[in-house]
Formats: C-alpha cells, structure tokens, sequence
C-alpha cells in the first residue's frame, strides 16, 4: 500500500488507529461530523484497476459552510491539501465550479494545490447535476491526461463540494472508462464512499459510460494516420480506437523530450495553459492531445486576449522559452477561450530547433528584456512590448511566487537534473532581484 505511513487513516471504520476515538457517523455518508475536533481529511479510496494508481474521493479541501445539512464546516486549506499530498495525489480534479470556491473560501484552491507539486483540474459541474457540454469538450483532453496518470500507477484525488454525487459520480465515469464494468464501477465507489452517486442522473451517466481502449503509452504503431507534420519537428496526427487524436512529433533524442514533457510541468506548476502532454512509448517522443483552435496566430488575438497571453510573460522569460510567439507568430492559440502556450520544446536547455542553450541558459534572466526588445524575435517583442509596467511586474509575481519545494519537486518527478533545479531556483530569484529595480505603480494589474 502506497504512502500508507503518511496516509491519514479512515476513523470512522476498522483502520482508526490505536487509541484514537471512532467518531459518530453522519447524514452525509460515514464521515466525522464537522464540529468535532479537527481531524485529518479523510480519502475514500479505489484501486482504478489491478496495476493502476488509485482514486481517491473526498470533500471540498478546506471548505467553510455554515448552513451544511451536517452542520458548520471551517477546515484549514493548508492542512488538508498537506494531507492530499501525504496520500499519494499527483493529480486533483476539482469537480466545483468556480463561485462555490468563493462562497466555500477557498478561491486559492488551485494556486495551493500546484504549489504542493500537484497537477490540478478545474473541471466545473452544477451541484447535483451532470456534465455538460463544455465539460464534455475539455473532458477529451483532461480525461485522458487523467486515466493515462492512473494507468501509470500515479494517484488521483476527485472532489466535489460533499464528496458524494459529482465526485462519486467521476469516479465511477474513471473506473469504466479504464474498463470496469458500470454495476461493478458503482459498487466499489459507493462501498468506498456509502452515499456516492446521488441522483438518478448521474447513475445513468455511469451506466451509459464506455470504455475506452487507449494504451498506456502512446505508441503510433497502434495508430492512424489522418494529419501530417506542423511544426520543425517531424511529427504527424494520429487517432486511435477509441476516436481521440493525439498529435505525435519525433525529437532529436530521448533527453530533447524530457525537457519538454518537464517545460510543460513547470507551465503547469504556475498555472499557465499549455497543451495536454501523453507519455510515448518511444523515449525521443513526445504526444499531445489534438485539439481544435479557434485562434491560431498572434495577429487574430483581440486585446483581452493579449492581456490573458501577458499574465504568463514571467513563465517563458523564467524558463527561457524564445519562442514563446513563435517563428511565424504561431506558438500562442485559443482554446475554449483561454489563450494557450502550444509548443514548450523551445523552453530550458533547447532551442525550439533542437539546438542546446548551453550557457545561454544559465542563473540570470535576460529574457525580461529580450523578449519585449529583441529585433531578432519581432513576433514576441509585438506580442510583449506593449506590456504596460503593472502588467510585467504582475507577470514576474507569478514566478517569484511559486514555492521552492514545489519547484524541485516537479523538476525530479520529471526525471530532471538537481543542477537544473537548482537554475531555475537562481533565475526566479533574479527576476524578484529584476522585480525591486522597476517602478512602482499606483495600480495593480493583479498577481
């Protein structure tokens, strides 16, 4: 059993430890009542599968409400994302949507689940409802992130606001989808979580899931071909059984890869979009899935859109990611409304090209300014040379805020370098050395 020194144990049931009081059930599953004294966050779990990582289903971290059916509710945020993180999560899906995290005060949800090393998911459904369509359509590339973590044996936390009906309800949706049969799929969910799957609805959603035949590393031998290459890298569109595209480009060598599928986890650690990565079974590839884009170049970007698009500056300047506009003003796109990093090959120790940075890449960073004056790279001085000053320095906050810890930890999940580690650690302190020598501004652009 995976972390189980770490675990924070189930009180309610025969795993309380030696000692510790079982405390009383409640009419919202087996769970202890909120007033009692503050107890660990307490994680249901299922095995996804025999080899497969485990799904853990739990309440709202951190959550305050006080007119709860179960009574008052004020839990420390800290403590039970610490907690999530003991367990085992690499991943959080967060099934609520976004003005319940206001209303349950904790609107840094997602900020303090990435600083904990973890891959969060906002994928938003109504309180006792179903997804919807636009869950739908990101549920294409989030799923699959998801399942092919579980299917490398990587932990899952799903959660809702009560820990019962949406998050048992995904639960479910994961274990078919990964092959479990529906009726055997809601047993273990709810024998886990008794409660789970809460309207009719949503049991019929389970029901009507399919599984989906997707291996656990993309492998274009067991593909179609229906595209051809798009970017510098040899590369083509691939679909698979189960109807997904993925778009599969070949680099120069195994350690080419390695630094995107990294360069992608550390746009992920600061919140920046970025496209959804799959492991390859090939070590010199690396796979995204397909999407479809509504905007495609940096000359189609309203201002709003530019604005979004400048909020992640401090990202591609920290990981020096020259191309981050890209050559032909193609490397920023929209998806589902949300301006979009599509290529982060170009970030830490290679050029977008394959060439190595070599000392080019090293503890400063020049790319504050290069990247906003730079002739040689006109699509990106276009793209951030108008930021105004409480834009940069907004831009810088995201770096200079993001926990060492976290940083090292994604740096060696991703089979990194402790020296590279140690580089990025260096450049976030220049740009907060950078940060001190701007002016002051009497507006906030926000952080």
């Amino acid at each position: 059993m995976k972390n189980a020194r770490h675990r924070p144990c189930d009180v309610t049931g025969p795993w309380a430890p030696p000692g510790r009081p079982i405390l009383p059930r409640t009419t919202r599953g087996s769970w202890p009542a909120p007033h009692q004294p503050y107890h660990p966050l307490q994680i249901a779990e299922v095995p996804a599968g025999p080899g497969l990582g485990r799904i853990g289903i739990t309440f709202c971290p951190g959550k305050h409400d006080r007119a709860a059916m179960s009574g008052a509710w004020a839990r420390d945020l800290g403590l039970d994302l610490d907690a999530i993180a003991d367990w085992g999560a690499a991943h959080v899906l967060t099934l609520v949507e976004p003005q319940e995290l206001g209303m349950l005060k904790v609107p840094d949800l997602g900020t303090q689940v990435r600083a904990r090393g973890m891959d969060w998911h906002p994928l938003p459904i109504a309180d006792y409802s179903v997804p919807t369509p636009a869950f739908e359509a990101r549920w294409q590339a989030e799923g699959r992130v998801i399942r092919a973590a579980l299917r490398a044996g990587a932990d899952v936390v799903v959660h809702c606001k009560g820990g019962l009906g949406r998050a048992g309800m995904i639960a479910a949706r994961l274990l078919v989808e990964l092959g479990a049969d529906p009726k055997a799929a809601v047993n273990a969910v709810r024998t886990a979580r008794p409660g789970a799957i809460e309207t009719p609805a949503q049991l019929a959603l389970v029901r009507a899931t399919l599984p989906l035949a997707e291996p656990a590393r993309v492998d274009p031998a067991q593909l179609t071909r229906v595209g051809g290459r798009l970017g510098s890298n040899p590369g083509g569109i691939w679909a698979d059984a189960a109807g997904g595209r993925l778009y599969v480009k070949e680099l120069e060598s195994p350690a080419h890869a390695r630094n995107e599928y990294l360069a992608a986890a550390l746009y992920r650690l600061a919140g920046a979009p970025v496209l959804s990565y799959l492991p390859c079974a090939a070590p010199d590839q690396v796979a995204t899935v397909f999407v479809d884009l509504e905007k495609s170049r940096l000359s189609q970007l309203d201002p709003a859109e530019r604005a979004q698009a400048w909020r992640w500056f401090g990202v591609h300047a920290w990981l020096a990611n020259w191309d981050a506009a890209g050559f032909q003003g193609d490397n920023q796109g929209v998806i589902g409304g949300v301006v979009t990093t599509l290529d982060v090959g170009g970030a830490l120790d290679f050029r977008a090209q394959g060439d190595p940075k070599g000392r080019a890449f090293g503890p400063t960073v020049p790319e504050v300014d290069r990247l906003r004056t730079d002739p040689d790279n006109p699509f990106a001085v276009a793209l951030f040379g108008p930021m105004p000053p409480d834009a940069l320095r907004a831009a810088l906050m995201v770096v200079i805020g993001l926990p060492e810890a976290a940083i090292r930890i994604v740096v060696a999940r991703f089979g990194g370098r402790a020296a590279l580690a140690e580089t990025l650690l260096a450049r976030k302190a220049d740009l907060a050395r950078q940060l001190t020598q701007m002016p002051e501004s009497a507006s906030s652009f926000g952080t």
